[in-house]
């Protein structure tokens, strides 16, 4: 009985008509063709922090802050780094430099790793002069720290027993 069937299942798929070519493939966009970060928050997102490459992600995030913040002004480009969850500290204004420097950082953890992210800035006469981005990671082992490998509490995955207790 099996036989019978198997015959007539071969003899009707050899009788059916062909099947047309299958779906073509899309196209890969080219990388030039992705559409770019408008914003801080947006260049966060387009990458894989806590599992890519450290020395691609640290260029990927310098350049995109220096595509995204280098024509700003200084309040535009201040409001867009605050905007997007960083907090700044500025150094001191000199006669020479009357706008300080400005060093903002985020920083983000999951149970995997814990990720930092920098900006630096100068500003002169109003508009961005110079601008900077730098990542770190310290992940769960030392496999996947960037920019070097740190031993850490988190390798031991162990959390502190008690929170700090703030100064007082």
């Amino acid at each position: 009985m099996i036989r019978v069937l198997s015959v007539f299942v071969l003899a009707s798929a050899a009788c059916s008509p062909a099947s047309g070519p299958g779906p073509e493939a899309l196209p890969v966009p080219a990388a030039a063709e992705l559409a770019a970060p408008v914003n801080l928050k947006s260049l966060e997102a387009a990458h894989d922090w806590p599992y890519g490459d450290g020395a691609n992600l640290n260029a990927s995030w310098d350049a995109g802050v220096k595509a995204l913040l280098s024509k700003m002004s200084r309040p535009d480009a201040i409001g867009a780094i605050t905007g997007a969850g960083f907090e700044c500290t500025y150094g001191e204004a000199h006669e020479d430099y009357p706008e300080p420097m400005a060093v903002c950082s985020r920083s983000f953890a999951t149970r995997a790793c814990q990720m930092d992210w920098e900006i630096a800035s100068t500003a002169d006469k109003g508009m961005v002069d110079e601008v900077d981005g730098i990542f770190t990671r310290d992940c769960v082992g030392v496999d996947r720290d960037w920019p070097e490998p740190k031993k850490s509490a988190i390798d031991d995955q162990l959390a502190p027993a008690t929170p700090p207790v703030p100064p007082t």
